[in-house]
């Protein structure tokens, strides 16, 4: 049986689409393509699809929310002078030459930022942020705050609207 293709044999070292740096998400490369990957989880494969933000390094989201918000903020410093949101896909692969994983950001689409209707993401992702305050990660907006009860979250009657 042959072995797969390694992400190293795809992909040439340090190549970045839009030419940022990749040292923040420790990507072997990013690259542009057509359709994303289909979402897989296995023990030596990943491909987790959401959202590539782009301001000179390249970072993931697995939510629109978060993604917008970050490259929002990011372009409010003075060290930004541009940024972008993107479809995309974040692939790890097991690497059996180098025996170690290897990362890949995979980017479609046009930019999805500074459209009409992004008020009402940056409204959704602080009222997942009022709804989970303790969370490092996106949590989708249910209406109520949560809790934390013993070490568990639950869901408050208390609404989170309005924000």
């Amino acid at each position: 049986m042959a072995r797969r293709r390694m992400l190293c044999e795809r992909y040439e070292r340090g190549a970045s689409a839009r030419r940022n740096e990749l040292e923040a998400g420790d990507y072997l490369a990013t690259a542009a393509c057509e359709d994303l990957p289909r979402e897989l989880f296995r023990d030596d494969h990943i491909v987790r699809r959401g959202y590539g933000v782009e301001f000179g390094q390249w970072f993931f989201f697995g939510a629109l929310e978060p993604a917008i918000a970050f490259g929002r903020a990011a372009r409010m410093s003075l060290d930004c002078h541009a940024y972008g949101v993107y479809r995309a896909a974040h692939e790890t692969l097991f690497c059996q030459i180098h025996r170690r994983d290897e990362r890949v950001l995979l980017l479609t689409g046009d930019s999805l930022d500074r459209r009409d209707g992004e008020v009402e993401v940056l409204k959704r992702f602080v009222q997942g942020v009022k709804e989970h305050p303790w969370s490092s990660h996106w949590q989708g907006v249910t209406g109520f705050i949560t809790d934390y009860n013993n070490a568990r979250p639950i869901k408050t009657g208390r609404r989170s609207l309005p924000l």
